[in-house]
């Protein structure tokens, strides 16, 4: 790995350290069974451009046994999945009460976002997974990153008392991670690529790259937060949303049309140019992360050992290709974006 990257590395792992209160949820990588119970047709159904809060709540067994009910308030959110047309089951948006959530797993946090399946199937459980995961190997690569805890979630209906068992995750709120990062989220749109973290920016394009994901934007921030550590530094994009990439390969997701691809398992580079000696440096770190990427994918074992198998091939494809001069100057240095 370079000098540089091994610098920016260890200088933001220094600037960003945990905070004890939210070690309870993020910081502990088991999974977290629970139930949220809510009803599924107000919920479901309200799926507007802006949803309503409805009231709901959510029991867990704490570490001695006894079981533990929150009073939340729960709604539909986000873009693709809250279409009825797309899924029918929206991610979700859970609210909790500042007080009740006290010495909970859950102090500190306001709201949190609920990723579930988009249709109640075997293939769609296995789709949620495969995000977790790009979550989990974006911070392998990244240091400042969204943190996400797997749930073995049992949704349970208020009024038919039916339920729906899944694999689900939260994502770490916004709020939390400037806090851990000591930063501060910039809502600007239109801030150019190349005003951001140039090394940051550079190691979070090859990721996405890596993942087959292009539906995200810097300028936009869609799909992206942007963090300033320091007033008026660049800031540090933080990817999220994978669901569109080729690594999870959902059934629904479609490259944009201005894209010179027909699938989201092909791979388009969606960063600005570098130089030789920045390509070669982020280059020469992805290969130097190709075993633990491959390590806790091959580990991942709440994935069937076929998805894991064409999981590791996709990213040996990447390794293979960045490995070798011509292809990676014909699918990346040449494709890069100087707009």
């Amino acid at each position: 790995m370079s000098k540089s990257i091994l610098t920016y590395t260890f200088l933001i792992a220094l600037t960003f350290p945990a905070l004890p209160q939210e070690k309870f949820l993020f910081d502990d990588t088991s999974i977290f069974k629970l139930t949220v119970r809510f009803p599924f047709m107000e919920v479901f159904s309200d799926r507007g451009i802006n949803p309503r809060y409805h009231r709901a709540d959510l029991s867990y067994v704490n570490e001695w046994g006894g079981r533990v009910n929150l009073p939340i308030e729960i709604k539909a959110r986000g873009i693709f999945r809250k279409n009825p047309e797309n899924c029918s089951q929206p991610s979700l948006l859970i609210r909790f009460r500042t007080k009740e959530v006290k010495y909970s797993p859950f102090d500190g946090i306001n709201e949190l976002k609920l990723v579930v399946p988009c249709q109640q199937s075997k293939q769609y459980q296995e789709l949620v997974l495969k995000e977790f995961l790009a979550y989990r190997l974006y911070a392998l690569v990244s240091p400042v990153s969204y943190r996400v805890k797997l749930l073995s979630l049992t949704l349970k209906d208020q009024e038919t008392d039916k339920t729906r068992d899944m694999y689900a995750f939260f994502i770490e709120p916004t709020d939390m991670l400037a806090r851990r990062s000591e930063a501060l989220p910039i809502d600007k749109k239109n801030i150019h690529p190349n005003a951001c973290n140039r090394e940051a920016t550079t190691i979070m394009s090859m990721f996405q790259y890596m993942i087959g994901h292009t539906d995200w934007s810097i300028k936009a921030l869609h799909n992206i937060t942007l963090l300033e550590t320091t007033p008026f530094a660049p800031p540090i994009p933080i990817p999220f949303d994978f669901d569109f990439s080729g690594f999870v390969d959902a059934p629904y997701a479609l490259p944009a049309e201005h894209l010179p691809i027909s699938s989201v398992k092909d791979r388009h580079f969606n960063g600005y140019c570098r130089s030789d000696q920045e390509f070669n440096e982020v280059f020469s770190y992805f290969i130097s992360k190709q075993d633990t990427i491959e390590k806790t994918i091959e580990t991942f074992y709440y994935l069937p050992e076929k998805q894991r198998s064409e999981l590791r091939k996709y990213i040996d494809d990447f390794i293979d290709i960045i490995r070798s001069d011509s292809k990676r100057n014909a699918k990346i240095v040449s494709k890069c974006r100087t707009d």
